[in-house]
């Protein structure tokens, strides 16, 4: 049974609510969290304070409630994240539901299911980061690049149908020169945001 554990790489668990302490462990966990397997079931008690980050405990807890509170064959997911004995978190993600009731009907065992999700949700950072690149690619295309071209093609076509004096040509020269100008540094700075 645990070769099929060790191939699917997702951790398989049976935990006692009313004890808040793990009963079995099908070991993929401490190997992703780097315990030995003793520590780690000491880890886990009191629903595995000692594990999840102080930031997302609230969300154990929250967890933990909804289970108990579950109909039969409900499954109740989160994600948080969770120490690894090197000190650094990775991301977990869990499904739970009640394994077994008390003659009053409580919640008083679950099965859980747990997945290390830390690289999935590196690459969804990453593409939160590329999407945001390209927003600020969009705006500059649609806003700072548009602005000198409109004032480009204004200055040229007053010059095609006035036929001004080379004074006054001058300075609308220098103001397409300008114009141009901004219109190169958007577009060289769209072509650096679209390449970082």
């Amino acid at each position: 049974m645990h070769s099929i554990f060790d191939v699917t790489h997702v951790e398989f668990q049976t935990y006692d609510l009313s004890n808040a302490k793990l009963i079995f462990s099908s070991g993929v966990a401490h190997q992703m969290l780097g315990f030995p397997e003793d520590e780690f079931f000491d880890l886990s008690s009191d629903f595995y304070k000692s594990i999840i980050h102080p930031d997302d405990f609230h969300m154990a807890q929250e967890t933990i409630k909804k289970v108990m509170q579950s109909k039969d064959g409900e499954v109740i997911e989160m994600t948080v994240r969770a120490r690894r004995s090197d000190g650094f978190y990775i991301w977990v993600h869990s499904r739970q539901m009640i394994y077994q009731r008390s003659s009053d009907g409580k919640a008083c065992t679950i099965i859980t299911e747990v997945e290390d999700l830390t690289k999935l949700i590196g690459i969804q950072n990453e593409l939160e980061e590329k999407v945001r690149q390209l927003e600020v690619v969009s705006y500059k295309n649609s806003h700072l690049l548009r602005s000198p071209v409109a004032s480009i093609i204004g200055l040229v076509e007053i010059i095609d149908e006035q036929g001004i004096t080379s004074e006054h040509n001058m300075k609308i020269f220098n103001f397409l020169k300008e114009a141009i100008t901004k219109l190169d540094v958007v577009i060289r700075e769209i072509n650096n945001a679209a390449h970082a």
